[in-house]
């Protein structure tokens, strides 16, 4: 540990002293950061911190390696290979230096990129193998490794050059990342990339004391791209030996931010530009309404850094924050090292959640896609009223509920013999529980509009078909291991699939119909009973009438703070005042009967008050008859109200 202790604090002094001159060199060649709206920094600071870090990075390992023939023995070892490493890395730094000077498009950087990357694969450095983590197989990806090892190395390069947006934040990341791989390396006893490790992170921070709030030197181009790159090749490199199983999950979640806030960039960018509009009100039919451009490279300000300063946090407490998040990843990584099985399992449903979380407390509007009501238009589709797609959409989740089950259940599914009966089994089933849906009439029923008749038909068919179906595949070939419970958890896998597909666009329609669409007026309905649920519903389903429901009004104090249909109770009559100016409602419909006329002139000064236009719902059926035979009925105009 003491050599690895020398050769960072070497790494460090070098960065220290070195970024001053750096930085004396950006302004005389004019790789200066100016201020603009997309810039949060004030002043002009110089951006070349990025040759300050890789001199330093490289001089501290020609120290080490003559200095501990030891630590030189391990890198003559790769030979050759670590000089086509190197060649990448002084390929994207020239790039990056040319971007800070010159401002290079993306398309040049990219081609950089690529072509570093395709370096790294004919050093041998590339991800060649998978291992599973419950069987401890490992998966030969053979040229697949070429593909997935550029999309790595391009991917987290420009990951860096994404996130470098705040005084220390990049640095910081990078530096937590090295400590991170610096931990699995010495797990796996790879004193390469642990080496490698100490001295990146000992150059970073070195020249973080610089680049630290308030900053004097920015990495640049030519330092997040030189980050990007290195962390890209070392985090394979610690994964290699010792943590085969989690060859993949050990750097995703040690470069997790920059990942993180690269794959939301990505996503915004292209759904931001998607949105959902209901024309036809009568034909009920959804459409796409595509603005705007959808470049994924397209500059903003809506990162993970951006939306933490538009939340409040200052400038030095978002970038504390995102370091505290980098740390719990980067200790998540260290302990996928050792996990197996069910630990590996629960540490990635842990992050997953997180993240989750995380994203939803950022409030990105654009990928909230149920909300936006984006999958909406795929119910329009005419396949999807076609009764042989249905069967063929039940035929797939039946074979997916019984092949998983089967799967789940057995510990030696490898067996070719084993799959070869799950497979029979499967088509077994899958003919059997058909043709008991068929035989139901499960088919001459409406797919999109689900009511409870029918999903009570659907229940007692699946519960037919579970049965015939077990009976069936035991006749032909036996029973499986543990029975009972495969036959159970095939019936609730194939229950949720099947119920699950009819009452998809019922759930869509719930979570997008409370947001608006188009140009809508805010309206608040008075009265949560049934006249102002149904009075919700229409709103709803019928979009041509212009309202966006905000809330409910009623009178019932229990009800306070209740959501009836999603919408929840803002308070009663008394409060009308105070809840009219915190909804911004633009009208006021009163749906009860049961109000009687002297509240009803409270509410209507109270809306005059306000400027809030004040309407009454009714629910009536009106008497028709037919005209004489002898008398044709006279056309008339429809005339809107």
């Amino acid at each position: 540990m003491l050599k690895y202790g020398i050769l960072g604090v070497t790494a460090a002094v070098l960065a220290f002293l070195l970024t001053p001159w750096v930085a004396e060199l950006a302004r005389r060649v004019g790789a200066v950061d100016e201020p603009n709206e997309r810039r949060v920094h004030d002043g002009r600071i110089p951006s070349l911190g990025g040759v300050a870090v890789l001199v330093a990075f490289l001089g501290a390992l020609a120290v080490g390696c003559l200095a501990d023939q030891y630590l030189a023995d391990a890198f003559q070892e790769g030979g050759a290979a670590w000089g086509w490493l190197l060649g990448g890395a002084l390929i994207v730094m020239a790039c990056g230096t040319a971007d800070d000077v010159w401002m290079l498009g993306p398309v040049p950087k990219l081609l950089c990129e690529t072509v570093a990357g395709v370096l790294v694969v004919a050093a041998g450095h590339g991800i060649s193998t998978v291992t599973n983590p419950l069987s401890g197989n490992s998966i030969d990806l053979g040229w697949l490794g070429v593909p997935l090892t550029l999309l790595w190395v391009v991917g987290v390069t420009n990951a860096f050059n994404l996130i470098d947006g705040l005084d220390g934040l990049a640095a910081g990341v990078a530096l937590i990342a090295c400590g991170t791989l610096f931990a699995v390396s010495l797990v796996g006893v790879h004193v390469a990339a642990a080496s490698l490790a100490v001295a990146l992170g000992g150059s970073l921070a070195g020249f973080l004391y610089h680049n630290f709030n308030p900053a004097t030197a920015f990495l640049g181009d030519s330092g997040s791209l030189l980050l990007g790159y290195l962390l890209s090749v070392m985090s394979m490199q610690a994964s290699l030996e010792g943590a085969t199983a989690v060859v993949l999950v050990v750097p995703i979640l040690a470069l997790g931010l920059p990942i993180m806030d690269t794959a939301l960039a990505m996503l915004r960018r292209v759904l931001g530009v998607l949105h959902v509009a209901r024309w036809d009100g009568d034909r009920n039919e959804y459409r796409f309404l595509v603005l705007g451009s959808a470049s994924i490279f397209r500059a903003d300000r809506d990162h993970i850094h951006h939306r933490l300063l538009r939340m409040g946090l200052t400038h030095r407490r978002s970038v504390l924050l995102l370091y505290a998040v980098c740390i719990a990843l980067g200790l998540m990584a260290f302990l996928a090292v050792s996990a197996r099985g069910t630990e590996l399992a629960i540490l990635v449903a842990l992050v997953a959640t997180a993240s989750y979380l995380g994203v939803r407390k950022l409030a990105y509007r654009e990928v909230e896609v149920l909300k936006r009501g984006t999958l909406l238009p795929l119910f329009q589709l005419p396949v999807l009223s076609r009764r042989g797609f249905h069967a063929l959409a039940d035929a797939g989740f039946i074979a997916v509920a019984y092949a998983s089950s089967q799967l789940l259940l057995r510990s030696s599914f490898v067996d070719p013999a084993i799959r070869v009966q799950i497979l029979y089994g499967a088509i077994a089933a899958v003919a059997v529980k058909l043709a008991v849906f068929f035989y139901a009439g499960i088919y001459r029923r409406t797919y999109r509009y689900t009511n409870a008749a029918d999903l009570l038909a659907l229940g007692k068919a699946l519960v037919a078909a579970q049965i015939a179906a077990s009976g069936v595949v035991a006749a032909l070939y036996g029973l499986p291991p543990m029975a009972a419970a495969a036959v159970l958890l095939d019936f609730y896998l194939s229950a949720t699939l099947v119920i699950g597909s009819r009452v998809s666009f019922l759930v869509l329609e719930l979570i997008a119909g409370d947001q608006p669409r188009g140009e809508t007026r805010r309206v608040l309905i008075y009265g949560a009973g049934s006249s102002g649920t149904a009075l919700l519903r229409e709103i709803h389903q019928n979009p041509s009438l212009g309202y966006h429901a905000v809330g409910f009004v009623d009178d019932l104090p229990s009800l306070r703070g209740v959501r009836v249909n999603g919408l929840e109770i803002l308070g009663g009559g008394d409060d009308l005042s105070e809840i009219l100016e915190r909804a911004a409602a633009r009208e006021l419909i009163v749906a009860s009967p049961k109000i009687d006329d002297a509240r009803i002139q409270a509410v209507a000064a109270t809306c005059l008050a306000h400027g809030v236009e004040l309407r009454r719902f009714r629910m009536a059926l009106d008497e028709m008859s037919a005209p004489p035979r002898d008398e044709a009925p006279t056309p008339r105009r429809a005339v809107g109200s």
